[in-house]
């Protein structure tokens, strides 16, 4: 199989917007969640926003200007991502965009069927249903960027990120793109706020990340971030433990490592025991930039790779006691859910 390199990142956080700054306020521990007014009927729960983000500043197609939220933080990271990889052109058929979301435009959603149910079929706008379908922010990116090549769309939990990523290499790998970016993202909903706040789940965030994925060789840009030496994915709704640790074992096994060469496993799942990683330093930016599912998850990624990059783990994101390795070689991202989807990527110093 052909090696595949992260060739450009691009994140929008509450953090942190772009690689230098998310880089130094992860560092400095600033913290993205805290409380907020902006749901009426909530009060003052602690969420993560996009705040300081001038968007026509940051979306190069202005037609993008009234797209609902997360299309708008997909198609700013894709920017910064593309800009980071410095490998262009993006335009045309020979780059795939590969989109994983959880939950979608919610708020369109919500305003559309609002409308509906009101005022009637005429007073729905048009602009809210078609923002409302789960592709379209791929499909808003995708336009944003003059992407004429597959999009794709993954939905589901936080496990869409490495998802994504394998389908971006499994494409990548048969010749039918070049070059595949990944994006994931998110935004902040008052009902799915109330829903999961009602489940014990609060600290929800907003926002996107997007990596530039290539074969290793063809970029054109010689400073890539790091390899994607293995990635693997899985589900087994009756046993999540087992698939956890088989998605581990997996995936230690496509990047033909053993437990003990992982330098750090960037996670906010536990750990499954017995895999010879007790010990181990484990690491999350969750803490910092709250839960946007999928996006966290690719933000995890972004970090990551920036963490090998520049040979650096910071100390705010180290979860437990484990001691910090001199030297980074690879990083785990692991993520899991209750119902049996687990997933994993290791990236790969050069």
């Amino acid at each position: 199989m052909s090696e595949m390199v992260i060739s450009g990142t691009g994140a929008v956080t509450p953090v942190g917007i772009g690689n230098e700054q998310l880089w130094d306020h992860v560092k400095n521990g600033v913290k993205g969640v805290r409380k907020t007014k902006r749901f009426p009927t909530l009060n003052e729960i602690p969420c993560a926003e996009i705040t300081d983000m001038d968007f026509l500043e940051s979306i190069v197609d202005r037609r993008m200007r009234r797209s609902a939220d997360i299309s708008k933080y997909a198609s700013a990271a894709a920017d910064l991502a593309i800009k980071d990889s410095g490998n262009g052109p993006f335009s045309g058929t020979d780059t795939a965009l590969i989109m994983g979301i959880t939950h979608g435009a919610l708020n369109y959603t919500q305003a559309f069927h609002a409308s509906l149910i009101k005022e009637g079929i005429d007073a729905a706008s048009p602009l809210h249903f078609s923002d409302s379908v789960l592709n379209a922010p791929a499909g808003n990116a995708s336009i944003c960027h003059g992407v004429r090549g597959p999009a794709h769309t993954i939905l589901g939990g936080a496990e869409t990120a490495v998802k994504a990523i394998i389908l971006a290499c499994m494409m990548l790998e048969s010749g039918c793109v070049g070059k595949a970016v990944v994006v994931c993202a998110e935004e902040l909903n008052e009902l799915s706020a109330s829903c999961y706040l009602r489940m014990g789940v609060a600290g929800l965030s907003e926002g996107a990340g997007a990596i530039v994925v290539e074969k290793r060789g063809t970029q054109g840009f010689p400073s890539h971030h790091c390899r994607i030496s293995g990635a693997s994915s899985m589900c087994y709704p009756s046993a999540p433990e087992t698939a956890s640790a088989e998605v581990i074992t997996r995936c230690l096994a496509k990047a033909n490592l053993k437990a003990r060469d992982i330098s750090l496993i960037m996670t906010d799942c536990e750990i499954p025991a017995g895999l010879s990683l007790d010990g181990m330093p484990a690491a999350s930016i969750t803490h910092l930039t709250g839960n946007a599912f999928a996006a966290s998850a690719l933000w995890q990624v972004i970090l990551s790779s920036l963490m090998i990059k520049n040979d650096t783990i910071p100390g705010t994101v180290i979860r437990n006691g484990g001691a910090i390795p001199d030297r980074i070689r690879h990083i785990m991202v692991f993520t899991s859910g209750v119902q049996g989807n687990a997933a994993a990527v290791v990236l790969t110093r050069e």
